[in-house]
């Protein structure tokens, strides 16, 4: 089992850090709307196309343009890059690249999309600043790029598999240049914290009675399902502590429930001192905030019985849990060793593109979707083992644990995928933070890990009292829920503080 340090995956991760750079990381949250309301106390390769037309400009996520950041202060050295002196008289004439500034009349390019890398021995360059730091400074994001096609992903970006390059956590954006040179833009070095969660006491009430699973909302609102004797439920609570609740469909037992989330931090809401132009507010994304949840088993998990993966409609009150991926009987070794938690579909998450995946609907191992747009379901890909947790961790990729502990990463484009890491025992559950890019993995080992879904590398973040799963919210904390249904003493939801800022 590989392990890490937190001082070796700031190295990995470029050494982020929170400097005093100038820049806006302010943000938006999209709230939910109204509902009723009751009392409340293998194929393993991946491939890459050349389809993308380069930008050169900045793209946040709700489709605001400006262009990239450029900064010289906060270095550990001087600027890295030579001024380049325009030949107008006033102003810098075409100084339009976004790794370009006019500085004092002169056209300078600063380090981002460099090659080679123009930084002194011993420095990396920073794709937030365009300076050169030292690897530990605060707030640095640096690292290798990736071919995409005819571009060259950078910091903050990766590969979409089709020869784009799309942002990733800690970015918003990617910018780059005419040559296709790629990185990260719109990056936060402080961790955006803009709403509270419910209290623990809130948590551990009514709201937690037989839960199997939780999940956040942008705006901190909490939901959870049940796994009991009976008709289970889907809850949701409020921060303000209002409590409401679903009965499913009969007494089929729920596994997981998974809320549309954003998947990277929040658009900026002001111009980056260097940027030009104008930046137009955020835009909501459709669909932010719908719940879906899996039907897993019944009874000793045989027969012909309506398993699946459902979606919340608040405003049915005939049907609000219908079924959208209608599932066939499977059942798996792990992760819970309990056959009513290992039974049915599991790993359910959402894509970005609305889509839900969920894996073992029609036999272990198949990843199956549901379009909600275009109301089709069908069978993407086929793993080599039952899937037992999945989390969307960029526009176009999912990371997918299997029966056993082995962790792949799909490609949603290209409908492909390729081995991660093997983690040495059964993942219950993938949680991704939209603020570190990191993806948290409650195990069958009790332990939690951090892991960093592109390289693989992964550490022990904390330990569980018992059985149960994991779930980031946006407040910055991770929470822990106990599988109350199998434990002998029913444990309490708690939660660790993530790190504030890189």
């Amino acid at each position: 089992m590989r392990r890490w340090g937190w001082g070796v995956l700031v190295g990995v991760l470029g050494g982020f850090g929170c400097g005093d750079d100038g820049r806006d990381t302010g943000a938006a949250t999209q709230g939910m709307g109204a509902t009723m309301t009751a009392p409340g106390t293998t194929d393993e390769t991946t491939t890459t196309g050349a389809t993308a037309q380069p930008t050169t400009t900045t793209t946040t996520e709700g489709g605001a343009d400006a262009s990239a950041t450029a900064s010289t202060t906060g270095t550990t050295a001087g600027t890295a890059s030579e001024p380049t002196s325009t030949t107008e008289p006033a102003g810098c004439g075409a100084c339009s690249e976004p790794n370009q500034q006019c500085i004092d009349g002169e056209c300078v390019t600063t380090c981002q999309g460099q090659d080679p890398d123009p930084c002194p021995m011993g420095q990396v360059c920073d794709v937030i600043s365009g300076s050169c730091h030292a690897p530990a400074d605060a707030c640095t994001l640096a690292g290798a790029s990736e071919v995409c096609g005819t571009q060259k992903c950078g910091p903050g970006s990766v590969c979409d598999g089709q020869g784009a390059c799309v942002p990733v956590a800690p970015c918003a954006g990617v910018a780059c240049t005419g040559d296709e040179a790629c990185w990260g833009v719109a990056c936060a070095c402080d961790r955006p914290v803009e709403c509270a969660d419910p209290g623990l006491d809130l948590l551990n009430g009514p709201f937690a009675e037989k839960i199997m699973g939780i999940d956040f909302a942008d705006d901190c609102t909490a939901w959870m399902v049940t796994l009991r004797s009976g008709t289970d439920y889907l809850r949701r609570l409020r921060p303000d502590g209002e409590l409401t609740e679903w009965a499913g469909v009969s007494n089929l037992d729920m596994g997981e429930v998974k809320v549309l989330r954003r998947l990277t931090i929040p658009q900026l809401h002001e111009v980056p001192p260097v940027a030009g132009g104008p930046v137009e507010p955020p835009q909501p994304v459709e669909g932010l905030g719908e719940v879906a949840v899996t039907y897993t088993c019944i009874g000793g998990c045989f027969g012909d019985i309506p398993q699946g993966v459902a979606r919340l409609v608040e405003d049915d009150p005939v049907d609000p849990l219908p079924i959208v991926i209608p599932a066939m009987t499977t059942t798996g070794n792990g992760p819970f060793m309990a056959a009513v938690a290992d039974a049915g579909p599991q790993g359910l998450t959402w894509g970005e593109d609305r889509v839900l995946y969920v894996g073992n609907s029609t036999a272990n191992g198949e990843y199956n979707t549901a379009d909600l747009e275009l109301a089709t379901v069908d069978v993407v890909h086929n793993f080599p083992a039952r899937v037992t947790a999945s989390a969307a961790v960029s526009p176009a990729h999912l990371l997918v644990a299997l029966e056993g502990g082995a962790l792949y990463r799909y490609n949603v484009f290209t409908k492909q995928s390729e081995l991660v890491t093997e983690l040495g025992a059964h993942v219950t559950g993938l949680s991704h933070d939209s603020f570190s890019g990191l993806v948290y993995a409650s195990m069958s080992s009790l332990e939690v890990l951090a892991i960093e879904p592109f390289t693989g590398i992964f550490e022990v973040f904390a330990m569980m009292p018992d059985r149960g799963r994991v779930a980031v919210s946006p407040s910055g904390k991770l929470y822990y829920v106990p599988a109350k249904y199998l434990q002998v003493q029913e444990g309490m939801v708690t939660s660790w503080d993530l790190p504030a800022s890189f």
